[in-house]
């Protein structure tokens, strides 16, 4: 009988080593869900239109000069969203200091 409990135990272990694993995953899509919202609150008190808009053209700086449909509102524009995306990931993958103001992540490109 000893056996059955041995593979329930090994089962529950496995179900915690994969709750623990999920759960690590969600919180850094958290973190990055916080910061990328928190540059684009930061962006909202100094820029009106996006910073990567073209007024002239109308054209995205972000998607190598293609027409931007938004008419430079960089609120949820997934050009704008993705960039942040990459932003984070490189600075999270050579392990530097977030910045905590678009301005300083403007400034590091």
């Amino acid at each position: 009988m000893s056996s059955p409990n041995k593979s329930i135990k090994m089962s529950e272990e496995e179900i915690d080593k994969a709750l623990q694993k999920a759960e690590k995953e969600a919180e850094k899509k958290d973190h990055k869900k916080i910061w990328v919202e928190k540059m684009v609150k930061s962006a909202k008190t100094y820029y009106k239109v996006c910073p990567y808009f073209d007024k002239k053209t109308s054209k995205c700086f972000l998607s190598l000069n293609n027409k931007c449909n938004r008419d430079g509102k960089y609120e949820n524009c997934p050009v704008f969203m993705d960039f942040l995306d990459t932003k984070y990931q490189e600075f999270t993958s050579k392990k530097k200091i977030l910045p905590l103001d678009f301005l300083d992540l403007a400034q590091s490109v």
